[in-house]
């Protein structure tokens, strides 16, 4: 999947009563100037995306402020960004932006550890507090976590620096307060409410990846009333599904889905998955992410072992040790390219040889391919929610992302199997919510949906 870099910049904050409007500033890599306005007093924060695979926005942490992309993710309730105290051998950390709490005058030290999974690894740290700022209003004494360990290929690979969740308190992970609840106590918001416009347009320009609002809706952002949906748990944005409908099957019935904004695809049981992509003819396929990696930072990994990183430092960095099948592999090859830098091989070579570590992993979360071709002739999925369906069609379902120049389809549809006490679930990512706008609603304990535009 091509996930070109696209860094989004927010500035200029101009507060006018009850308006706020925050231009985006244009910036090296083709950035268009677009207005995004408050309707009442609500916040609206642009959010940029890569590859209709990551969508995030700006923060800022501490005085004077430190300026950090994160995915406003309503699967999940807590904050973190990287640490400056990240070690070396954490190379995910060293290219992305850092907190350093030392030079933050409101910094306020906690100090307890910190862990949290999630579908693409794992990331661990320690909690700190101080002052947040997000679309021109500023937070105080708001607790995160500062992460010091955050391996894998996915974090390594990811336009975002970290993470800012919107989902209830019950799940936040050592009972931290979550953001948008500290919004709400300390009325910088007009109503309990935030609502989601996910540009899904392949045209659309660097800065247009859509827009969060906080503390209302955007009507220039959709069409038509909302179908209101109550919610049946306050742990994620929880409802009840009618039905999954593909070509007569019924792959759901009165099952538990949620609206997740920090999972790109559709996700479902793995067995309901299947079948659905049998019936759309896709086929899996080998992740792009690895070679990805390699040929962003492997001028990078070879000057890690050649400044004395170990093999074994550079796996767990990777997410390959050490509980895994490929740490063998994955160190066997650090080791060779290791002997081949000290061989005074050159870097295409040594380049040549981190690529064929590609060929150990298999596609992590099982992304399949159609056939573009076919893609018109596809059946629709008709999902059903209190009563009214909402239809996607291949067009919107199917992901049509660049490959070293080629054009492939990517199914949207992706199997995870998740255990009690929160699955089965039906997982609603960015490939729903981006043809249907969506609105969080807090007070009334409930989602709903109308047609984006």
């Amino acid at each position: 999947m091509n996930l070109s870099s696209v860094l989004l910049i927010l500035c200029v904050v101009c507060v006018c009563q009850s308006q706020l409007t925050i231009p985006i500033k244009k910036i090296d890599g083709g950035l268009n100037y677009r207005n995004f306005r408050l309707d009442g007093k609500a916040i609206n924060v642009p959010i940029d995306s890569k590859a209709d695979a990551q969508y995030y926005g700006e923060i800022t942490l501490g005085t004077p402020p430190q300026k950090f992309l994160v995915v406003f993710d309503t699967g999940s309730s807590n904050l973190w960004v990287p640490s400056a105290l990240c070690p070396i051998t954490q190379i995910s950390c060293d290219f992305h932006s850092k907190y350093d709490h030392g030079v933050s005058k409101t910094y306020k030290p906690n100090g307890e550890k910190f862990f949290i999974q999630y579908g693409s690894g794992e990331v661990g740290g320690f909690l700190s507090t101080d002052v947040m700022s997000i679309g021109g209003v500023t937070i105080q004494n708001q607790t995160f976590a500062e992460i010091v360990e955050e391996p894998g290929i996915a974090f390594l690979a990811a336009g975002f620096d970290g993470i800012m969740g919107l989902a209830f308190d019950s799940i936040s992970v050592d009972h931290v307060t979550p953001v948008w609840y500290q919004m709400m106590a300390q009325n910088l918001v007009p109503e309990p409410v935030f609502a989601f416009w996910l540009n899904r347009d392949p045209n659309a320009g660097p800065g247009m990846g859509g827009e969060l609002v906080l503390g209302g809706v955007d009507p220039k952002h959709y069409t038509g009333d909302f179908h209101s949906v109550p919610l049946t748990s306050e742990t994620y944005w929880e409802f009840k599904a009618d039905s999954i409908v593909m070509d007569g099957t019924d792959f759901c019935k009165g099952c538990k889905a949620i609206a997740d904004t920090g999972t790109s695809l559709f996700v479902g049981p793995t067995k309901a998955i299947e079948k659905i992509n049998e019936k759309i003819g896709a086929e899996g396929i080998f992740t792009g992410e690895c070679k990805m990696v390699i040929d962003e930072y492997g001028h990078q990994i070879i000057a890690w072992l050649q400044s004395g990183v170990t093999p074994e430092q550079i796996c767990e960095s990777l997410g390959a040790c050490p509980n895994s099948g490929l740490c063998k592999p994955c160190e066997t090859l650090m080791y060779y390219v290791e002997i081949a830098a000290s061989s005074n091989a050159t870097d295409e070579e040594i380049l040549f040889l981190l690529e064929s570590l590609c060929k150990f992993i298999p596609s992590p979360a099982g992304e399949s391919t159609v056939d573009c071709s076919t893609v018109k002739s596809l059946p629709n999925i008709d999902i059903t929610l209190n009563g009214k369906v909402f239809t996607l069609t291949p067009e919107q379902y199917i992901l049509k992302v660049d490959n070293a120049g080629q054009q492939m389809c990517l199914s949207g549809f992706i199997g995870m199997d998740i255990p009690e006490p929160y699955g089965p679930l039906w997982i609603l990512g960015d490939v729903f919510l981006g043809p249907y706008y969506t609105k969080f609603d807090f007070g009334k304990k409930e989602v709903a949906f109308a047609t984006s535009r």
